[in-house]
């Protein structure tokens, strides 16, 4: 089982800008920070050689690629 706790972010300006189909074309900037508040996901391989992928909402895959 993996277990990630990770800080949220907040984005102040930029968006999009950091993904390369916008940069490629135009100025790409990200002004952003993170803060006191944490999103908590978890994964693990159930009996089945299915995935399951817990946040807000539980998916199940079959690869990783496809979290």
């Amino acid at each position: 089982m993996i277990i990630s706790k990770t800080p949220r972010r907040m984005s102040f300006a930029g968006g999009g800008s950091d993904m390369r189909e916008y940069y490629k074309n135009g100025f790409g900037a990200v002004l952003s920070t993170s803060i006191d508040k944490y999103i908590y996901i978890s994964s693990n391989k159930i009996f089945r050689d299915i995935i399951r992928v817990s946040y807000s909402t539980a998916k199940h895959v079959n690869q990783v690629k496809d979290v």
